[in-house]
């Protein structure tokens, strides 16, 4: 089993933009993600609908359709405008898709107008008919009302709900327990002046990574990104994410109209800062409830029949440990007494040789299939970059590989 070795490149530009490159000639097709980090703040709810406006057209391709048409024109090249909440940041993201170099016929180009296309989205958008309209009404209504109904339908999918819900009460006085596209009521009371206002916000103040990976070229994207962003920025300082350690153990019951019911819990946990501990933290992780084969599994939903299924999950920036389950509601004091006392155990008695066996199997499968995805190299390293850590894939491997049951167990 081999393991990725490369060191990715970093590349930092005048005007606050820092661009990661992790190519790989490999593949077929270059991936390019340019991520504008902004605070989960109140404007949070326009640039989440700012977008599905956006996607309509641009000040150079005028409708969804010319959008498409050129997209095809450049060899099957794609691209994606999204929003999503990490850790305590609301991102919006660019991601454009496109042959590599080699693939393409002589004197063909794609790379630059794919992310010319992308992003001139947001930087050129279609504006609206009227004299001093910033956006088409019809555009903005419609894509309001699509929102809102998505959102609307969000209640309905349970688990998703309960998952909103546990992040909102474990971090109710932190940045990770809000919403990210803050509220119905708030999509609803968005103006165009003030998705305007997100728009320039997002170009002008906006930390800005991109990520180049696969066959993408990464001196013609800094080239590109020099151009793009040539202009004068004043970039909002980003807070590092809080941790707060809770003094007791809180319970919350909320009652809702289904047949399942979904437990939750939450631990807070000192992150270490070494690559073999935290392999370490990885595999305790894996152990407890990391899939069919983690105590929780085994114990709780075979043995016990208790649940429908019970996992362990580490969000790593904020330094908690949680635990799901599908359960029936009655079974609640149960499973969490369970849980309590895997982790017990676990920290008390160790892990047995084949625990540790099938954890780093798990493991090492994982970081070995890095190697096969543009995608996945790009997310792995980003987020050694984002934790300050600089461990290739093989570092990590081996620490995995040399891990003993006493460092599993601290």
């Amino acid at each position: 089993m081999s393991f990725l070795q490369t060191i990715p490149e970093f590349h930092s530009t005048a005007n606050r933009v820092t661009l990661l490159g992790i190519t790989d000639q490999r593949f077929k097709r270059g991936i390019v993600q340019i991520l504008f980090e902004l605070p989960l703040d109140a404007s949070r709810a326009a640039r989440s609908l700012l977008l599905d406006v956006l996607e309509q057209g641009s000040a150079q391709f005028p409708d969804q359709t010319s959008l498409a048409r050129e997209s095809q024109n450049l060899f099957g090249a794609s691209c994606e405008l999204y929003t999503e909440r990490s850790c305590e940041s609301h991102i919006v993201g660019i991601q454009i898709s496109c042959l590599g170099e080699q693939f393409l016929p002589p004197g063909e180009e794609v790379l630059v107008p794919i992310l010319n296309l992308a992003t001139g989205i947001l930087f050129e958008p279609l504006r609206g008919q009227g004299a001093g309209e910033f956006f088409e009404t019809k555009y903005l209504e419609r894509e309001r009302k699509n929102l809102l109904d998505m959102l609307d339908e969000r209640k309905d999918d349970r688990s998703e709900y309960a998952s909103e819900r546990f992040k909102s009460v474990m971090c109710a006085d932190e940045e990770y327990g809000k919403l990210s596209w803050e509220s119905s009521e708030a999509v609803a009371a968005v103006t165009a002046q003030q998705l305007e206002d997100a728009r320039l916000e997002i170009i002008q103040r906006a930390e800005v990574t991109i990520i180049c990976s696969g066959a993408a070229n990464v001196d013609k994207v800094k080239h590109w990104a020099v151009q793009r962003f040539d202009m004068q920025r004043d970039v909002i300082a980003l807070a590092e994410p809080s941790i707060k350690f809770p003094s007791a153990l809180r319970h919350v019951n909320e009652h809702l109209e289904m047949e399942q019911a979904k437990l939750h819990i939450g631990l807070r946990l000192h992150l270490p800062q070494e690559i073999a501990d935290r392999e370490a933290l990885i595999a305790a992780c894996s152990i407890l409830g990391g899939g069919s084969h983690g105590r929780l599994f085994q114990k709780v939903r075979e043995e016990k029949s208790l649940a429908y299924g019970i996992y362990s999950q580490l969000h790593g920036r904020k330094h908690i440990l949680s635990i799901s389950a599908g359960i029936d509601a009655s079974s609640a004091a149960e499973v969490e007494a369970e849980v309590f006392k895997q982790i017990d155990l676990l920290a008390t008695e160790g892990p047995t040789a084949h625990e540790i066996e099938l954890s780093q199997a798990n493991r090492l499968n994982g970081l070995a299939a890095l190697a096969d995805s543009p995608g996945a190299m790009a997310s792995f390293y980003h987020g050694n970059h984002v934790l300050g850590l600089d461990a290739t894939p093989a570092i990590r491997a081996e620490a995995c590989q040399r891990l003993t049951a006493e460092q599993i167990q601290q």
